[in-house]
């Protein structure tokens, strides 16, 4: 386990234990909310693989913030969880344990929510302070300009291991979040490789690919065997580790072997070309002129390569009517940074969906 004390000293009104459970980590937090802000007190960092279920180590959290200040009982709970939910109950995708609301209500004595991580990262949104440069990055367009957020819709994508997608409805007071299933559109494609890797998909899986085989972390994996199977990749050092590795970890090491391989490099810039078109649809259908948030790990490790040359809005600024291109580029595109956003929206959401 690993403590950060963040904010020792926040006050609150409430005081919400926020929980983000994925197949790798495991992050709890206490959140303190006042005056419509949220705090982070502390975080604590758990490597999932190492629990049996959430009730230790919520139990040691909550000794360790106690021994500092006696005060630090929260009053609510909300977990994050990657997985589908139902009935307050999440089976982790890629756990043995599975996570049940309704046992730690029991065992916690105090109510216990659990929501899908990617309904936390749309909670998370509204908590963030966009010109805040450790929480977010502002991507210029092409013609340098960061166009201010409105208050008006926003959306959210979240190109890992699959393709979350949200967005949050404003209501004149507040934003309210929406589901989506946007991430299982069709995919659309725009030159001869996309266009070929779409085939070489669309053969493997016998059904037309939507975008989240090929646009999000595991499209880099799949493109990745697409070039090997048509093109050939090179023998060297870095392919050979590629091919070696789990399928899951590919996306990492063609990342890194990008900064000085080639083919590597043609493959991460195909597959930011795809995202950014990909992107550059949601927004047409949403006009997110509250913000466009890309989310998770890869967009922060991966952000150099959006931003190289412009190559994300060079492909993000496309539209074959012309009356829709200035719409594009006033839309407000964000990275988001800061890794908490699931302890914040996890606050959030227990803010507006707990009594």
């Amino acid at each position: 386990m690993d403590l950060k004390w963040c904010n020792p000293e926040a006050e609150f009104e409430r005081l919400v234990l926020a929980i983000d459970v994925g197949g790798t980590n495991t992050n709890i937090g206490l959140v303190a909310y006042k005056e419509g802000k949220f705090t982070l007190v502390l975080k604590a960092d758990y490597a999932s693989g190492n629990l049996s279920g959430l009730e230790a180590p919520i139990t040691e959290t909550l000794h360790i913030a106690a021994e500092k200040r006696a005060d630090l009982k929260p009053s609510h709970c909300c977990i994050s969880a990657a997985g589908p939910v139902s009935e307050n109950r999440c089976v982790m995708t890629n756990l043995s344990w599975r996570v049940d609301g309704n046992e730690l209500t029991t065992k916690l004595g105090i109510p216990v929510l659990v929501v899908n991580d990617f309904v936390a990262i749309s909670y998370g949104i509204p908590t963030l302070n966009v010109n805040d440069s450790e929480q977010i990055y502002k991507m210029p367009h092409l013609d340098g300009t960061t166009p201010d957020s409105k208050p008006s819709t926003k959306a959210v994508i979240g190109p890992g291991t699959g393709m979350g997608v949200s967005f949050l409805v404003f209501d004149g007071k507040k934003y309210i979040p929406a589901s989506s299933e946007g991430g299982h559109i069709s995919f659309a494609p725009f030159d001869k490789d996309s266009q070929d890797f779409r085939d070489y998909m669309q053969k493997r899986i016998g059904q037309v690919p939507g975008v989240e085989p090929l646009c999000a972390g595991q499209g880099l994996a799949h493109l990745y065997e697409w070039w090997r199977d048509t093109r050939g990749i090179p023998d060297n050092d870095a392919f050979r580790k590629i091919e070696a590795t789990d399928w899951s970890d590919r996306p990492k090491y063609i990342s890194r072997a990008s900064d000085t391989d080639p083919v590597a490099a043609e493959m991460m810039t195909l597959w930011v070309k795809m995202l950014a078109r990909y992107a550059s649809d949601v927004c047409a259908m949403l006009l997110p002129f509250g913000g466009f948030y890309l989310a998770g790990g890869a967009m922060q490790k991966d952000l150099r390569w959006l931003i190289k040359e412009n190559l994300f809005m060079k492909y993000f600024e496309q539209n074959y009517n012309p009356n829709i291109l200035p719409l594009l580029k006033k839309m407000p595109i964000y990275v988001i940074k800061d890794y908490s956003i699931s302890l914040y929206g996890a606050a959030n959401a227990s803010v507006n969906l707990q009594n």
